[in-house]
């Protein structure tokens, strides 16, 4: 099967693509590429330096006319993680292109493009369910039929936490404050002090109860009434905790309906950072590589443009002729520093 060109060609349908991955990921309800952002690399391999804390020494002092303390750089030991493809095609039919044959060029690409948007949503709904694993887990591991992936980036096993017996939140009378002061203080003490950025529930189920404690309810007169969101707010502030957000997205994962993280549990991250950060976030990044089809000459598309995902449109001119939309990609969430996220389930 044959590149078509004669409506869209890949370096057109390429960026259609990187507009649709961006506007997805700046689309209300967020992304968790805040907290491992885009980075694109010209490679189908990723090096980074596993960090217990993601930190830099501080400098040495130094004596005048001394040469300067040689630093320790990012890490004693690189690690190399292969990135997976990811890709999807979308084929339009023979019953279909009998359709499109009765309409303008024009109808047709706009077809041609709600395809190619199509491609990306499904590239990024499995880059962001991958993002979800990585940040519950600290581990990315799938057993498809086709596929693994088995990579343990090393967290901590303290930074994946249970309430427990009577800890529970389904319980309105346990002191949720207390027990996220003492999970923030062992994040940090796995981080060189420094204490999570952003908390994040994983479904409003998580924060619905969290918000139901006794000990948030306020009085009113003699009476006693639930809290305002503000108030729950103020009241956690007023506790040393970071500011949190709800998180309740769900991806399409062979059919089924999928949380992108555990609807039981609340996560203590590191500062959010843009989806698109070329510096990563304290955790890690989400590294998108080059494939081998961005680099065919007869797709054109420019050497600085060739990581992430890349799109064409082929055509097979034989009885039953079929047209074929197709998005390509390589890419993984790593993450650098493991220990920078933590989970914690309140729900029994």
């Amino acid at each position: 099967m044959g590149l078509w060109t004669d409506l869209i060609n890949p370096v057109e349908a390429t960026g259609i693509a990187r507009v649709e991955q961006y506007e997805i990921e700046q689309a209300k309800g967020g992304t968790l590429a805040r907290f491992l952002p885009n980075v694109f690399v010209p490679s189908d391999h990723v090096k980074f330096y596993p960090s217990s804390t993601g930190l830099v020494d501080a400098a040495s002092y130094r004596a005048f006319n001394d040469r300067p303390q040689i630093g320790k750089g990012q890490g004693a030991k690189a690690s190399t993680i292969d990135l997976p493809a990811i890709a999807r095609t979308e084929p339009l039919d023979e019953m279909t292109q009998k359709e499109l044959a009765r309409l303008s060029d024009d109808r047709v690409k706009k077809g041609i493009e709600a395809s190619i948007r199509r491609n990306v949503q499904a590239i990024s709904q499995r880059q962001e369910w991958a993002r979800g694993r990585v940040i519950d887990s600290g581990a990315l591991v799938v057993d498809a039929d086709n596929f693994a992936i088995n990579d343990v980036f090393g967290r901590s096993a303290s930074l994946s936490a249970t309430a427990g017996a009577g800890g529970w939140w389904n319980d309105n009378a346990v002191d949720r404050l207390t027990a996220l002061s003492t999970w923030q203080d062992l994040y940090a003490s796995l981080n060189n002090g420094v204490a999570p950025g952003r908390m994040v529930f994983g479904s409003r189920q998580a924060y619905n109860a969290f918000a139901a404690g006794n000990q948030f309810k306020t009085l009113v007169g003699s009476a006693s009434r639930p809290p305002l969101a503000s108030e729950v707010q103020a009241y956690a502030a007023g506790a040393g905790l970071p500011e949190y957000e709800i998180y309740d997205r769900s991806v399409s994962i062979d059919g089924v309906l999928t949380k992108v993280l555990d609807p039981k549990k609340v996560y203590l991250l590191p500062e959010p950072v843009a989806p698109d950060s070329e510096d990563g976030s304290q955790l890690g990044a989400t590294y998108w590589g080059l494939t081998v089809s961005a680099q065919f000459e007869s797709w054109g598309i420019e050497a600085d443009e060739q990581p992430g995902i890349v799109c064409g449109v082929f055509k097979d001119e034989k009885v039953g002729s079929s047209v074929e939309v197709e998005a390509d990609a390589i890419g993984e969430p790593v993450a650098a520093n493991p220990n920078a996220s933590m989970a914690i389930q309140v729900l029994s």
